[in-house]
């Protein structure tokens, strides 16, 4: 109806009010439920200690258990960062930061709060890849080197460009003691439609961004990329994840929202819409499947190809 309205904390003290989370409601509705024209943000402090770890192995296998066991053994990481052979090879020819050439797998892991508690799950967190078969372990020694293994992981995508013409990426999430599985079957994947796949991602919780290398120019490629990223999706439900995990749903994925969820869930986010905006006029045609909307996704698919 148009009046402004304040949802979460209060403005004045920053403590949470009482009454149901429309805050998160509003958050999670892409844009759906109204117009963010004004946002409070808590600021926290920075951790007393960081220590950010490059760990090499052999293979994505050992790398994904790794993660699993970490979390299993209650420590919980500021961030841990996955990347598999091929694009290590690609981050390291393009910007030289040092990393083995014939890794198969490495992650970046940053353990941060007290000392005395980073310095034990540091310990701990060498132990367990180490024990899945960890070849190597260095330890960030300076801020310097701490930030060039972050720059390494945030520039993995532009190092794309060296080895593919375009790419196409999801962001699907899975149960972190499924990770070894999906990565498993995107290897099956990247073999069955003859394209390769690399893998950079947000291991710690399981959001996964296959990276499907193709040519554009040649039809044929385009929609094996297109196919190859459908099923990646369909397997992270089937492992009991999500088609998304951090980036929405918007147009692209509305074809799979029938496939996680039911009829009655749909109806329900549908129904909550209409309260906060039963003309639908915020951020219209989005997130919900109709017969029309699957029609014209069958049409604009088959057109890109």
């Amino acid at each position: 109806s148009g009046e402004a309205i304040w949802l979460g904390a209060d403005m004045d003290s920053g403590d949470d009010t009482p009454g149901l989370d429309l805050r998160g409601v509003l958050i999670g509705s892409e844009g759906m439920f109204g117009v963010v024209t004004r946002a409070l943000v808590r600021l926290l402090p920075e951790p007393e200690t960081r220590e950010t770890l490059l760990v090499v192995f052999d293979s994505v296998d050992q790398a994904s258990c790794s993660v699993g066991d970490i979390i299993r053994e209650g420590i919980v990481p500021g961030a841990i960062e996955m990347m598999d052979a091929l694009i290590t090879q690609a981050v390291e020819e393009a910007y030289h930061f040092g990393f083995p050439l014939d890794a198969g797998a490495i992650l970046i892991v940053e353990l941060d709060g007290h000392q005395e508690q980073v310095l034990s799950e540091s310990e701990q967190t060498q132990s367990i890849c180490r024990a899945n078969g960890a070849r190597e372990v260095r330890r960030a020694e300076t801020t310097q080197q701490r930030a060039e293994l972050w720059k390494s992981r945030k520039r993995a995508f532009g190092a794309i460009g060296r080895i593919s013409p375009n790419y196409l990426t999801q962001d699907g999430v899975v149960p972190r003691s499924r990770l070894p599985d999906i990565m498993n079957y995107i290897s099956e994947i990247s073999k069955a439609c003859h394209l390769r796949i690399c893998n950079v991602f947000h291991a710690g919780d399981g959001n996964i961004h296959p990276l499907i290398l193709f040519d554009e120019r040649d039809p044929d490629q385009v929609q094996r990329a297109v196919q190859a990223g459908e099923d990646i999706l369909m397997r992270c439900l089937e492992l009991g994840g999500s088609v998304s995990g951090e980036h929405g749903i918007g147009v692209e994925k509305i074809p799979l929202m029938n496939k996680q969820f039911t009829p009655e869930d749909l109806q329900a986010m549908k129904d909550l819409r209409h309260v906060f905006d039963p003309q639908e006029k915020c951020n219209p045609h989005k997130m919900f499947p109709s017969a029309r909307r699957c029609a014209d996704f069958v049409a604009r698919k088959q057109a890109s190809v």
